[in-house]
């Protein structure tokens, strides 16, 4: 029988193959969902975050197709996404008189504009949504607070 050293033992162990793509995998995987795992907590926020937007977007389309009505614009909002009575909606209603191409501030209902025009009236809707992360990220509060904003002039 041969006499075992360790140098021989760890010429051996050097040598052997078998599980080296298990090890390397056993390093990589780890390093691999650390970084993959708040990459798709971050692109689901992002996607939350559109779907609340178009929920804004989708109340203020509302507004401007049937007029301004709290409760029924709030509906619409809610009922453009899947995330439903989940989702805040507020809308409000201003008077504004167009400054430079920007709205300008609220002015009472009926004010004359600088330019001549009577001021128009114009519908917003505020749109929230807490999104809870599956991880917690440092620098970002949990839950995430998404929020989005559409303004159209019905008249």
């Amino acid at each position: 029988m041969p006499k075992i050293t360790i140098p021989s033992l760890l010429r051996r162990f050097g040598a052997a193959r078998a599980a080296n793509a298990a090890v390397e995998f056993a390093y990589v995987t780890p390093v691999l969902l650390g970084i993959s795992l708040p990459l798709v907590d971050l692109g689901s926020a992002a996607y939350y975050q559109m779907r609340v937007q178009d929920a804004a977007e989708a109340g203020a389309q509302y507004a401007l197709t049937s007029g301004y009505s709290s409760s029924s614009i709030t509906s619409a909002a809610q009922n453009a996404t899947s995330l439903g009575a989940n989702v805040g909606a507020t809308p409000s209603e201003t008077y504004n008189c167009i400054v430079s191409g920007a709205i300008g501030p609220s002015v009472a209902s009926g004010t004359t504009c600088a330019d001549g025009s009577t001021a128009g009236t114009f519908v917003t809707v505020a749109t929230t949504y807490s999104y809870t992360l599956i991880l917690a990220i440092p620098g970002l509060t949990n839950p995430m607070a998404l929020s989005g904003t559409a303004t159209v002039r019905i008249n």
